[in-house]
């Protein structure tokens, strides 16, 4: 047969197959559609643009979740100090308004910001700083939950629900001092917001990037992150034994503490609460004692390790705890407990940074020193202030002194700890690594013949 002739039975015969039914095996014909066909049965449908749903607005979701966590943040503080300025003055007599309850009320939530109040003529500036505290717990954990509502998990989100929350409630407390300055109470709007604008940022910035994870803590060095926690544990360490100290100093002085409390009858359970609220400054004033430099409470005096200098101080039962003489002399042991700590800390810092090099680790010593310095000094700058513009215009201590006297205590601790433990690291690991190659049998491998190799 000619070649023509098979092509043209072999084309007509694979056309046949096309048109051919195929059968699956149960015997039924199978069904094929071809793409075009399918598509060409569909019907169409006409989208209308404007009918057509759109994906919420992440500005409204934004400003709705940070209005909502920011409302909820100052509720939650400000209601128990209301509750307690209402008790105590039921418990007083009910004297006054109730606009100046509410007023000392919002008075009390500004005063956890730093910001100073007016009572009449006296002028206070000494922070609570267990209000401040719950206060920056509270708003960092409002910014956590604006990022959580939007679903941020980049640096933007973090810029904007900070960014968001932080206006917010910069404006809440603004609107706070401005109706607060009613009866006895004065605040200054513009001390509020001096002192509330860097409050929030700092803590709505630290919640929103510690939820986000964008917290640039993992990605910096090693060095730099030891040398960090380690001061931030020294200064910790520090207010752990400054908190011991104000025990003691409580426990015994407990009499002269009772007394001043049996002063103010009935209202004497608001003037405990108070004294709980101020309780974390007299912590950093035992510290600064502790550090050397002291602190004061009024104009010309001193209250240090062995010198006390005090003039009339008025019936407040912390004052009371305040030492009246010198520290005896057998415990003046006390004076040394930053040195030693700082010590205990390099050591640790160099047993937990074998993979640094000694300028590393110096290094880290000698960053840690400043942190614990600079954690110290800013502690003593908030704890301070005045109550009046007479005797008691200076209260706290000096900020400056403890920052140099606390950094100075804390870097011969680590520094010198760190190359000591160093030493003695290196000493053991060269003695451990001679005691091995002294004790090390060396055995020669055998030469390799043609009968080593495997048969297959």
């Amino acid at each position: 047969m000619p070649r023509w002739a098979t092509r043209i039975g072999h084309s007509i015969s694979a056309a046949a197959r096309r048109r051919a039914p195929s059968y699956d095996r149960l015997g039924g014909v199978k069904e094929r559609s071809s793409t075009r066909s399918a598509a060409a049965q569909r019907d169409t449908v006409v989208v209308d643009p404007a009918n057509r749903r759109t994906a919420p607005r992440r500005p409204r979701t934004l400003f709705a979740s940070a209005a909502a966590t920011v409302l909820w943040c100052a509720t939650v503080v400000y209601t128990p100090i209301l509750v307690l300025v209402i008790l105590a003055w039921w418990l007083a007599g009910r004297s006054g308004d109730v606009s100046a309850v509410v007023a000392a009320a919002g008075a009390a939530w500004l005063a956890g910001h730093g910001v100073g109040v007016a009572i009449g003529s006296l002028h206070l500036t000494v922070t609570p700083l267990l209000l401040t505290v719950v206060l920056a717990w509270r708003l960092a954990k409002a910014a956590a939950g604006t990022v959580r509502a939007i679903g941020g998990r980049d640096a933007a989100a973090v810029r904007a629900a900070a960014g968001t929350v932080s206006l917010l409630y910069v404006g809440l407390a603004a609107g706070a001092a401005a109706l607060v300055s009613t009866g006895p109470f004065t605040v200054s709007v513009t001390r509020t917001l001096a002192w509330v604008v860097p409050f929030a940022i700092a803590a709505t910035a630290f919640g929103a990037a510690r939820e986000a994870g964008v917290l640039p803590w993992e990605h910096a060095s090693a060095w730099l992150r030891r040398g960090i926690r380690t001061g931030a544990l020294v200064t910790v360490s520090l207010l752990a034994v400054g908190s011991a100290a104000v025990g003691v100093a409580i426990a015994v002085r407990g009499g002269d503490v009772a007394d001043t409390l049996r002063l103010y009858g009935s209202g004497a359970w608001a003037v405990a609460l108070l004294s709980l609220l101020y309780l974390p400054n007299l912590v950093i004033w035992a510290v600064a004692y502790l550090c050397g430099p002291g602190f004061a409470i009024g104009v010309d005096t001193a209250v240090q390790a062995e010198l006390v200098e005090l003039g009339p101080l008025p019936a407040f039962p912390l004052f009371a705890a305040v030492p009246a003489g010198p520290l005896p002399a057998s415990a003046t042991i006390l004076i040394g407990l930053p040195l030693m700590l700082a010590t205990v800390f390099g050591v640790l810092l160099t047993y937990r940074s074998p993979d640094l090099r000694v300028p590393r680790v110096i290094t880290a010593a000698i960053l840690a020193a400043s942190v614990s310095a600079g954690l110290l000094g800013c502690l003593s700058w908030l704890s301070g202030g005045a109550a009046g513009d007479g005797l008691l215009a200076r209260i706290g201590p000096n900020p400056w002194a403890v920052a140099m006297l606390g950094g100075l205590q804390t870097l011969i601790g680590l520094v010198g700890a760190a190359l000591v433990a160093r030493l003695f690291a290196v000493h053991r690991r060269a003695a451990e690594s001679e005691l091995v190659r002294r004790d090390t049998v060396v055995i020669p491998d055998q030469a390799r013949s043609r009968d080593d190799a495997l048969r297959y």
